[in-house]
């Protein structure tokens, strides 16, 4: 394990609330095995430890998360932003904070968006159906409180007792991104893949949608008979583009034009899609 600066001495006391202690291995409400504080590697039903292994494995697992945004993390933190971005690694996985639109946001210097994608991480899938857990909401609440410098506790609300978190974790669906620059498109006359492409790169990043929507993008062999394919296959999703196409007919773009954003729009709406439904199956 390399070696990293110390982390904020709140960092433990908010895992330890949030995660509570548990001498017997239970079952998290996503069915995860997990014991002491919120440990689940390795753990089988019908184990018991002492408190005092439980402090243990609580320092050792959040070293490791703490390693883990050291390697992910490409630029300078404070103690209290390493402080929090360890304990939402020891909560949701490093594979999961290395996809996530938070650390490539973070990576681009953008704290504030950074900050702001804390709260989209309070899902899990319980007994098949995805659900919003209120233990999650306010851990990522006092998360982001420590993140931004500030005191995590003052975001519990009063009197609040402590609620149970999941140990598998999932971001809230990935909205279909709005248009940024729909001039940028000016001069593209024909629905090709080289058209696509281009939209895909006006509409800016995607977030975890971007790379499924650009490889649907490199499958389509660019003819407007195939974009109309994928349109019937996801004709329902036409009001969610009618927006965008309305917006460039407005400024006097021609047929061609709206023609390509109802495409795309349509391609990346099956991507987000396709992308719901792999996540959901994991």
């Amino acid at each position: 394990m390399s070696t990293i600066p110390a982390l904020h001495p709140d960092t433990t006391g908010l895992v330890q609330y949030f995660e509570g202690l548990k001498l017997a291995a239970y079952r998290c409400p996503a069915g995860v095995w997990t014991i002491g504080y919120g440990h689940t590697k390795g753990v089988r039903d019908g184990e018991t430890i002492t408190k005092a292994v439980a402090e243990r494995l609580l320092a050792s697992d959040l070293a490791a998360a703490a390693d883990d945004v050291a390697k992910l993390v490409t630029v300078p933190l404070t103690d209290a932003q390493r402080g929090a971005l360890a304990s939402f690694v020891f909560n949701l996985g490093a594979a999961n904070f290395k996809g996530s639109t938070l650390r490539r946001l973070l990576n681009k210097g953008d704290i504030e968006g950074a900050a702001g994608q804390f709260e989209r991480w309070v899902y899990a899938t319980i007994k098949g159906k995805k659900e919003k857990l209120p233990g999650l909401v306010t851990r990522r609440a006092a998360e982001e409180a420590l993140f931004r410098g500030g005191d995590w506790r003052a975001a519990i609300p009063a009197g609040a007792a402590p609620a149970p978190v999941a140990q598998k974790v999932e971001a809230a669906p990935v909205p279909v991104p709005l248009i940024r620059s729909a001039p940028a498109l000016a001069g593209t006359a024909t629905l090709t893949l080289g058209g696509i492409a281009g939209l895909i790169d006006a509409l800016g990043p995607a977030g975890e949608l971007g790379a499924q929507a650009i490889g649907l993008a490199q499958q389509v062999q660019g003819t407007a008979a195939q974009v109309q394919a994928v349109a019937e296959q996801v004709a329902t999703a036409q009001g969610q583009v009618a927006g965008a196409v309305a917006a460039v007919q407005a400024i006097g773009a021609g047929p061609s034009l709206s023609s390509l954003l109802l495409g795309g729009g349509l391609l990346l709406t099956l991507g987000l899609q396709v992308w719901e439904r792999l996540r959901a199956s994991r």
